[in-house]
């Protein structure tokens, strides 16, 4: 993949697509999972999530999203939903460049966060990359009028060498009762990301 001169890698799990951002990936993965699944309330939980899914990648396509990958997976327990977004951004001038300030002002959806927000800042190191600022934690934003969503996020600030953008790697979940299990996939994800034309250091699981 590639953001202005600048190509990268990240590698997602084998039962992960990746998404045009346009929506047309989601739409057909919709109508697919609608086949397998006969009864209403079932059918209605994923015509629910894959609305809010499509909202999420329109405001991430309009805020400048150069990359999207997921699952949508059925289980016995109920429906999986969990995705990586990454971002091209260069943050106008006056404005806070530092990792902390841009992972705080960031949300998965782009909406206004609610009060059900609680993330937390830390500096991590990836394998392909070095030191980053990252912001893990559970976000609530409006995604339509009236409409909140809590997720399961993990935001992580990549500078661009050689340059005043940065990358910020989204991922995010709205399986709130498996989050731990969901940080450790996301950490994993995230630790495959590398710059340059050699493929990511390692296959997330």
């Amino acid at each position: 993949m590639t953001t202005g001169s600048q190509t990268f890698g990240i590698a997602v799990p084998e039962n992960w697509m990746e998404y045009d951002l346009g929506g047309d990936t989601l739409a057909e993965r919709r109508a697919e999972m609608l086949r397998q699944t006969p009864d209403k309330p079932t059918r209605d939980a994923v015509n629910q999530a894959f609305r809010n899914a499509r909202r999420i990648m329109e405001g991430a396509r309009r805020r400048g999203a150069v990359y999207a990958a997921g699952t949508t997976t059925m289980y016995e327990d109920g429906l999986l939903m969990a995705g990586v977004m990454i971002f091209s951004i260069t943050p106008p001038p006056g404005e806070d460049f530092s990792a902390h300030g841009l992972a705080k002002q960031f949300s998965a959806s782009g909406g206004h966060r609610g009060e059900g927000t609680a993330r937390t800042f830390t500096t991590e190191t990836l394998p392909g990359t070095g030191p980053v600022g990252r912001l893990v934690g559970i976000e609530e934003s409006e995604i339509a009028d009236g409409v909140s969503y809590k997720l399961v996020v993990m935001h992580t600030v990549v500078p661009v060498p050689d340059s005043k953008r940065v990358l910020i790697i989204t991922c995010f979940s709205p399986n709130i009762p498996v989050a731990d299990q969901l940080y450790d996939l996301f950490d994993a994800i995230t630790g495959t990301f590398a710059f340059g034309d050699q493929a990511p250091v390692a296959a997330a699981r």
